[in-house]
């Protein structure tokens, strides 16, 4: 199965189940606060969903407190009692589970199902998409550009050779699982990670500016960094976006690109 059609399901799985609740919750009498946190429930499973742990948790944070700015008029006049105060707890614990574990639940998923898929396409030492894949990815993306203008950028990160040389190769491999992991966290699930035959991670940023592309590098970077304990200059980004490095990206497809995938442009 294809991760946008699991997100399809889900999405229209939570929609159904929201507005069975809401339904329900019509009689005898409804409560419009608790029909639109049922609402704020749904968008921050599609915030999970979409947008994987990071959209997720913020996704969820943003429903807490719209929730709880909804409840203030009631509390200020009325005060807490127990049963305002207890939906609030449900609420928050609800919205935390679904937005923050469903995004990290479904960050995994997303791999899980290309390794289902092809076996071949994971990188084992990161776990993120090896170079033939990510290659094979990186083509179809500019394929896109080329043909209906779908803006998307590249980033290339790398890691100082220094932060290696003198680990075991055990060590190694838990570096760098460390640091795909950290770049994993730091992007939206709609983005593509996969590592490069050298050791480099390349980012596929779809519907995404250069602009765009160098504020989502420098998060990136920075969360790598201070996550494997790096200093600042050991972990450097190459930012190329499609509309202004059209001919960059192709020399790096055709660095990286088996030769069926360069021959099939």
């Amino acid at each position: 199965m294809k991760y946008a059609r699991f997100e399809l399901l889900t999405i229209g799985a939570g929609g159904i189940a929201v507005l069975a609740t809401m339904v329900m919750s019509l009689q005898p009498q409804p409560d419009v606060i608790e029909l639109i946190a049922q609402l704020l429930l749904l968008a921050v499973l599609i915030g999970a969903v979409h947008w994987g742990r990071k959209g997720g948790m913020v996704a969820a944070l943003a429903a807490i407190l719209a929730y709880i700015l909804m409840r203030v008029p009631s509390v200020t006049d009325f005060g807490m009692s127990a049963d305002v105060l207890r939906l609030v707890l449900v609420r928050m614990g609800t919205y935390g589970l679904i937005g923050i574990i469903g995004g990290e639940i479904c960050g995994r998923i997303k791999y899980f199902f290309v390794r289902l898929e092809d076996s071949l396409a994971i990188d084992e030492q990161s776990r993120v998409y090896n170079q033939r894949f990510v290659a094979q990815l990186l083509s179809n993306t500019m394929s896109s550009f080329e043909r209906y203008g779908a803006p998307f950028s590249v980033v290339v990160l790398e890691l100082a050779p220094a932060l290696t040389a003198e680990l075991r190769p055990g060590k190694v491999a838990v570096l760098v699982r460390t640091a795909a992991n950290a770049i994993r966290n730091a992007i939206r699930l709609v983005d593509e990670v996969g590592r490069l035959d050298d050791g480099r991670f390349l980012l596929v940023l779809p519907h995404t500016p250069k602009n765009g592309a160098e504020v989502a590098a420098a998060r990136v970077r920075a969360g790598v960094r201070d996550t494997v304990g790096a200093k600042d200059g050991s972990v450097t980004a190459q930012v190329m976006g499609a509309a202004e490095d059209s001919d960059a990206i192709h020399v790096l497809l055709d660095a990286i690109a088996p030769p069926a995938v360069v021959a099939a442009e």
